[in-house]
């Protein structure tokens, strides 16, 4: 479905306003200092607001939202550097649940998905790690770096069938016997784990389609590229606007230094940069409707360009902000940290070059 430009606008003002009201600088510290190192109470906020239900159908209560309504909303979780496992959970684990659970599975578990009562991780493969290996029913292997793996209640997790050798997805719950997490935190703040499976009972996905799990994990990789590339761009605008003004108070010589010619044409390169990720992560956007030759091409150049484009307006503020732009007390430098941490989630740069790069060959 193609969300109305109505209700996307709706949807960006209301996370707007409540990260406005409720999720400062400031305010997000208590959210770090938490054990579970995001804040229940937003995360309660946003199943009531609707948010957690976003990509649910609308026979279930929900939106039905396409991928630039979801950007909208990780445009706010960028811009406010939100903590909650808002993409793992309500992006990509419920949308998994929807192309591979059969109606049975989906009546059971999105419900509690759009409550926020569960919390979904998505382990997926590592580049160049042995997959884990689903026989009868029970899971062997181990995932690094789940995303909010630390506080999930259930995984989803890409396997090999020992029989057929095809991709599955398992639903495993986090506190089954046979399951071992480490948990930790990345650079950023947010939680994360490394997950070993010993036979761990699991139940697999079966969608009434047939539709192969290997394509659904496509897809859902290119639908977590583009919905990083919309957060990065949240931080972008941020960082730019941020930078602006500090340029513009900041004073040496009795004079601001925003007067300064060639911070000036910095800041212009900067926000080119920014119109440029905002173009792309369209563009993004528009292709996961696509067949898939086209949709990987397309989602992965932008993806490779947005981050480096990122990383560089990053660079430029913290070196404008001089010595502050390092500091934990300046917000510049935890956009900075969280730039780092997505340009390593579900393909590096240069994984989504390479891949651009064989797509557009192939044309």
């Amino acid at each position: 479905m193609a969300t109305d430009l109505d209700t996307i606008a709706m949807l960006r003002d209301s996370a707007a306003r409540y990260a406005e009201d409720n999720y400062s600088f400031h305010q997000r510290w208590a959210a770090l200092e938490r054990p579970e190192g995001y804040s229940p109470q937003a995360w309660r906020d946003f199943a009531e607001f609707g948010f957690l239900a976003l990509r649910l159908p609308e026979d279930a209560g929900g939106l039905d939202g396409d991928a630039v309504a979801v950007g909208a909303l990780m445009e706010i979780v960028g811009a406010r550097l939100l903590m909650e496992p808002f993409l793992a959970s309500a992006v990509l684990g419920t949308g998994l649940l929807l192309k591979q659970g059969s109606a049975a599975q989906q009546a059971a578990w999105l419900p509690q998905l759009a409550d926020g009562s569960l919390i979904l991780a998505v382990a997926d493969d590592d580049d160049g790690a042995a997959p884990c290996v689903a026989d009868g029913g029970r899971l062997r292997g181990a995932k690094t770096g789940v995303l909010h793996g630390d506080v999930a209640g259930a995984l989803l997790v890409s396997a090999r069938d020992a029989a057929s050798g095809e991709a599955v997805v398992l639903r495993v719950a986090a506190d089954a016997a046979g399951v071992s997490r480490r948990p930790y935190r990345l650079v950023d703040g947010r939680g994360a784990a490394s997950i070993a499976f010993d036979g761990a009972a699991a139940e697999v996905l079966r969608p009434e389609s047939g539709r192969p799990a290997a394509d659904a994990l496509a897809e859902l990789r290119d639908e977590a590229a583009v919905a990083l590339c919309a957060e990065s761009l949240g931080i972008v605008r941020c960082l730019v606007e941020t930078t602006r003004e500090y340029l513009k108070v900041r004073k040496q010589f009795g004079r601001a230094i925003g007067s300064n010619q060639a911070l000036q044409h910095r800041m212009v390169d900067c926000f080119l940069l920014q119109e440029e990720v905002r173009a792309l992560t369209a563009a993004a956007q528009q292709a996961l409707c696509t067949p898939a030759a086209e949709r990987e091409r397309i989602v992965s150049g932008a993806r490779a360009y947005v981050i480096q484009a990122a990383r560089r307006v990053c660079n430029e503020a913290v070196q404008m902000h001089g010595g502050l732009g390092v500091t934990d007390e300046l917000d510049v430098s935890h956009y900075f940290r969280r730039l780092m941490v997505n340009a390593t989630l579900f393909g590096q740069r240069d994984a989504h070059f390479t891949r651009f790069t064989d797509a557009a060959l192939a044309v």
